[in-house]
């Protein structure tokens, strides 16, 4: 027996069921483990939809006159009642409730019960009070942050989501959803015995085939061991005979198996590093090397053309990426097919460009080449059932007067494919003087930090008229830059560059920091006006920036008189943080506005729900209202939005007495443009003030708006 013990066969068996056994347990507690986190999270799920879905089962208005402590008659209190416990039973939970913060008590707003609850009478009555055991919904009340858990009251133990809903000035109720405990513990019990029946089943399959191999493997170890090595030092070519037909046989099959897709794997990888591998063209790499071998054979004359294909990403977006490959695949197919007198080589260099080396020896055979290459490309491709056109930007750069190396003519091919782009033009020959232009302007960042920290920024302010009255209460706030070598640089080159640096958001802290100083300096003489800042969305969303222009506000004291102008053409990307963050400025004292509306992310929905005072009508629209008909629509109609929703509205971009009249007909509340005035300094501001009246000379006429 002791013998047998020692013999290799037991040795292997025993280390087998070893591993077979860690095995087993492993998996079956990830089993465990993915399954319960599936039903936690399908569970809390389940609570987030239902707890949101309260106020839409509940009657409109019921909870801001329960929030109001107006009297609930107890047969309406029974109606809600009896609506959320069959929506609770509908969707799978427990019970729904409404509880708030009423005279230092928890209480109830809203609950459900089951009929036989009801009868027993077994539920929160309106008003009661309220006490888990934890003081989870009091936190949720007092600090405005959502629970997820276990809670436990009177009632009995639940998993329990409670989400705090913000009303008046920084009060929250909340809107609660529960499962009882023993449901979700039934459920984990249930996946407990899977998962303990998996490993079980798992390791007895395991222990068989432990047995058998051990119990063929021992004889050809060495034999394997050996080869294992070779495999290992990097003989991919070793190989194992397969004399027989059993375990071992299959063993030695798949080792071989295993030496030939490693061997495959080498062949292609080396193919990968010199080729594209969805269309079997020549990529980057491959390319230079061979642009390099024509180089170095002394060409006289190369053009290297960079193609681009434009808006290629909204076929993925339409069709998804199985499409779009399929386009690069007919697209690299129709170039392939050109003849050697018009290309020499292609290669797909990245996505959705390619690059070509023509046939071509001077510029006028390249424009031919072209036209003939963007014909071809131009073809109709279909997708589904429908016809897709797909046009081409292209740059060239031609060897040897833009670079005399491949690497050089491959880049200077693609600034000239940029500057195509950029210029919505069918194809671009590289311009150094055009690079140099571009490259300029990326050393304005390094200049613009100098223009922050040494105040080559300067703030002028444009006035806004009331249209009704002729006073001029506010004005927008306006950044210049006057560099000290390149005189004043226009905003419209600045700001989009800072923009896409991350540098914007520095400017918008100093224009707020320098508006708020020179409103401090106007209320000493006597001057009160609201001024407009510029701000993007990603400043409203981001909760540092409202902290940032609360110490300003701090500073400023009694002086600050600020209105936020959010560029309506930003992207949201946490719409709750920003309307968090909104009512929070709000409550600061800061006036809010919608500037650029028209053209961008605003909807009905969220303009219901943003705490702004004011929409600004984008310019565009205003001074459009000269030629068509349809702005004088849309405007009117914006004008009107606004109305609706109890907001002011602001017009920018007046120059004529023609749009000023019209504007006043509408009922616009305020304008701004050359007409009133132009941008100025501050120093100049207040002498226009002093001069009145700002009207217009002809008469404006009436607002028809109410009629």
């Amino acid at each position: 027996m002791k013998s047998k013990f020692r013999g290799a066969r037991t040795k292997v068996l025993l280390v087998l069921l070893a591993l077979n056994l860690l095995i087993s347990i492993a998996l079956s507690m990830s089993l465990y483990y993915f399954s319960n986190t599936a039903l936690m999270s399908e569970l809390d799920g389940r609570l987030l939809s239902a707890a949101r879905a309260i106020p839409f089962v509940l009657p409109d208005g019921y909870i801001d006159q329960a929030l109001l402590n107006q009297l609930v008659e107890e047969d309406t209190y029974l109606n809600n009642l009896s609506k959320l416990n069959q929506y609770a039973t509908q969707v799978g939970v427990s019970y729904l409730y409404v509880l708030a913060k009423v005279d230092q008590q928890v209480r109830y707003l809203a609950d459900s019960a089951t009929p036989g609850e009801t009868q027993q009478n077994n539920y929160g009555h309106f008003g009661q009070s309220y006490a888990d055991q934890q003081r989870a919904i009091q936190s949720v009340i007092e600090t405005g942050k959502n629970y997820r858990g276990t809670l436990k009251d009177q009632y009995g133990e639940f998993r329990s989501l409670a989400i705090a809903m913000p009303y008046g000035q920084g009060q929250f109720y909340v809107l609660g959803a529960d499962i009882a405990m023993a449901e979700v513990l039934a459920r984990q019990s249930s996946i407990q015995l899977r998962a303990i029946g998996f490993g079980m089943l798992l390791f007895a399959l395991g222990s068989v085939m432990a047995w058998l191999l051990a119990s063929r493997m021992t004889a050809p170890l060495r034999r394997f061991s050996s080869a294992v090595h070779r495999f290992a030092a990097g003989e991919f070519d070793v190989r194992m005979p397969m004399h027989r037909h059993d375990e071992l046989g299959n063993l030695a099959s798949a080792f071989n198996a295993m030496g030939d897709a490693i061997s495959a794997r080498e062949h292609l990888m080396r193919q990968l590093a010199f080729s594209d591998r969805l269309t079997g063209l020549p990529n980057r790499v491959k390319f230079a090397e061979l642009l390099t071998g024509l180089i170095n054979k002394g060409q006289p004359w190369l053009a290297v053309v960079m193609i681009d294909l434009t808006d290629f990403r909204y076929i993925n977006d339409a069709f998804g990426f199985e499409a779009g490959d399929r386009v690069l695949c007919t697209m690299s197919d129709r170039l392939s097919q050109l003849q050697p007198d018009q290309l020499r080589i292609v290669s797909r260099v990245s996505g959705n460009s390619f690059a070509l080396l023509l046939s071509a020896v001077n510029e006028s055979q390249v424009q031919a080449q072209l036209q003939t290459v963007e014909t071809i490309l131009a073809a109709s491709i279909v997708l589904g059932e429908q016809k897709v056109n797909v046009a081409i930007r292209s740059g060239i750069a031609i060897y040897p007067l833009h670079a005399d190396h491949a690497e050089g003519l491959l880049r200077h091919a693609e600034v000239a494919m940029f500057f195509a782009k950029r210029d919505r033009e069918s194809s671009v020959t590289y311009d150094p003087t055009r690079e140099e232009s571009r490259l300029s302007q990326f050393t304005l960042l390094g200049d613009l930090r100098e223009a922050l920290t040494e105040n080559h920024l300067v703030v002028y302010y444009q006035p806004k008229i009331n249209v009704a009255s002729g006073m001029v209460s506010a004005a927008e706030a306006l950044v210049r830059w006057q560099h000290p070598s390149r005189g004043w640089i226009s905003p419209g080159l600045f700001i989009p560059f800072a923009e896409k640096t991350g540098k914007l958001r520095g400017i918008t802290e100093w224009v707020l920091r320098e508006v708020l100083r020179q409103q401090i300096e106007w209320n000493r003489q006597g001057v009160h006006i609201l001024v407009s800042v510029n701000v993007g969305v990603s400043d409203v969303e981001d909760a540092q920036f409202v902290d940032f222009v609360e110490a300003q506000l701090n500073i400023a004291g009694t002086a600050a008189n600020l209105c936020l102008e959010i560029t309506e053409t930003g992207v949201m990307h946490k719409p709750d943080a920003m309307l968090q963050n909104l009512a929070r400025l709000r409550r600061l004292g800061v006036q809010l506005s919608i500037d650029d509306f028209g053209t961008g992310y605003s909807s009905f929905a969220y303009l219901a729900k943003m705490p702004v005072n004011e929409l600004k009508i984008d310019q565009v629209f205003v001074m459009s209202m000269n030629s068509t008909f349809e702005s004088v629509s849309i405007v009117r109609s914006m004008i009107e939005i606004g109305h609706i929703l109890g907001l002011k509205v602001v017009a920018e971009g007046v120059e004529t007495i023609g749009i000023w009249q019209a504007l006043a007909v509408m009922g616009c509340d305020e304008v701004q443009g050359y007409l009133i005035a132009q941008p100025m300094a501050a120093s100049d501001l207040l002498v226009w003030l002093a001069q009145g009246p700002h009207h217009p000379s002809e008469l404006t006429p009436p607002s028809m708006a109410n009629f």
